[in-house]
C-alpha cells in the first residue's frame, strides 16, 4: 500500500497592510518586521517624521495576526504626571481627579493585541524604569490597584537620536536593549526609489477617481518632502480639490504648490519660561499660526521655529515653554 501524505498546510498569507514596499529595501524591512512580529518580539521603528512608521506598526499587528486592538500612544503627549495612569490604569479614588470606576490602562486595552509607543524618545526617565520592570514579567501594576499579567505585542518608535539620549542620560540603555530585539529604521521619502507607487497609492486613497501624470509625479519626486510620506498626502489632498479633470498634470502641481521652491523658513525663537505672560500668549500664537501653516505638523512647527517638539506640545497645551 503506499503511504498517502497530507498536503502541507499553506503559508499564512501576508497581510493586506498599506504599506507601499516596491523598494527592495524597505521590502525586506516589512518582511523582517512580519516575522517578529508573529514571533512577537519587540520592535522598534526609527526613521524621521512622516515616514510611515505608525503604518510599519499596524504592519506587524496585522502580520502578528492578534485578535485584539491595536492602541497607539503618543508619549510625548500625554502629561508627565498622568502618563504611567494612562498606560497601566487606575482604581478609582486612587488620586484627585480620577474618573469614578477608574481606568484599565492602555496596556490593558491592547491585551491580546498590539501597543504602539510613539515618541517613545520622550518618556520620562521615571516611567522608562516602570515600563522596563513590565518588559520582565509583562505585569501592569495600576494605580491603586493589584498587578495583572497582559499579553501584547509592542511596538515602538523614534525619530530621535536614542543613542545621543542616553548618553547625555534621558533614555536608559537597559531599555533600549529591551526594545530593539528587532530594529528598523524607514528611509526618507526623497531617498526611496518607489516615489511614482506612494504617490498613486495615496491618490487612491484620497480620491480613486483622479490619476496623476507621469509628469506630475516627476515634478512632485523634485521636492525636498521634509515632511516625508505624511506631507506628500497633505499635497496630494490639496491637489484632489483642483478642478482639472480626472488626470492632474504638471501645470496644475506648479499651480497648486509653485515650482519646487524651498519651504519658507520663520524667525528662530526662543521660549522664554522667564517672560511675562502677555510675551508668553504671543509665543503661543506664533507656535499656533505655523503649525497650522505646516497642516499641523509637529516636527515641521519645530525646525520652522527652532524650538523642540516638546515646545510645540506644550504651546498646543496651553502649557508656557
Amino acid at each position: 500500500t503506499h503511504r498517502v501524505l497530507a498536503p502541507r498546510p499553506a503559508p499564512p498569507k501576508s497581510p493586506a497592510a498599506a504599506f507601499v514596499s516596491a523598494d527592495p529595501r524597505i521590502a525586506a524591512i516589512v518582511q523582517r518586521v512580519a516575522i517578529a512580529a508573529a514571533r512577537k518580539m519587540p520592535i522598534l521603528i526609527r526613521g524621521e517624521t512622516g515616514t510611515g512608521k505608525e503604518q510599519m506598526a499596524r504592519h506587524a499587528h496585522a502580520a502578528s495576526q492578534r485578535a485584539g486592538s491595536f492602541v497607539a500612544v503618543n508619549c510625548a503627549a500625554l502629561p508627565d504626571s498622568l502618563i504611567e495612569a494612562e498606560l497601566f490604569g487606575y482604581t478609582e479614588g486612587a488620586f484627585t481627579g480620577a474618573r469614578k470606576g477608574g481606568s484599565a490602562g492602555l496596556f490593558k486595552e491592547a491585551d491580546g493585541g498590539t501597543l504602539f509607543l510613539d515618541e517613545i524618545g520622550d518618556m520620562p526617565v521615571t516611567l522608562q524604569a516602570v515600563l522596563l520592570r513590565f518588559l520582565d514579567d509583562w505585569t501592569v501594576r495600576p494605580v491603586g490597584g493589584s498587578k495583572r499579567e497582559v499579553d501584547v505585542l509592542l511596538v515602538s518608535a523614534t525619530n530621535a537620536n536614542l543613542d545621543d539620549a542616553i548618553a547625555k542620560g534621558r533614555f536608559r540603555s537597559d531599555l533600549l536593549f529591551r526594545l530593539n530585539t528587532l530594529e528598523v529604521t524607514l528611509l526618507p521619502l526623497r531617498e526611496r526609489t518607489d516615489f511614482a507607487d506612494i504617490a498613486r497609492h495615496l491618490m487612491a486613497k484620497i480620491d480613486p477617481s483622479i490619476a496623476l501624470s507621469e509628469a506630475a509625479i516627476q515634478r512632485l519626486a523634485q521636492r525636498s518632502w521634509d515632511g516625508n510620506i505624511r506631507e506628500l498626502r497633505n499635497v496630494l489632498a490639496r491637489l484632489s480639490l483642483s478642478e482639472t479633470g480626472p488626470v492632474i498634470d504638471a501645470a496644475t502641481v506648479d499651480a497648486a504648490i509653485g515650482p519646487g521652491s524651498a519651504e519658507p523658513v520663520a524667525p528662530k525663537i526662543k521660549m522664554d519660561e522667564s517672560a511675562p505672560a502677555d510675551l508668553h500668549e504671543i509665543q503661543r500664537a506664533l507656535v499656533l499660526a505655523t503649525f497650522a501653516e505646516t497642516g499641523n505638523n509637529i516636527s515641521k512647527t519645530a525646525r520652522r521655529l527652532g524650538i523642540s517638539r516638546n515646545t510645540v506640545y506644550r504651546a498646543l497645551r496651553g502649557k508656557p515653554g
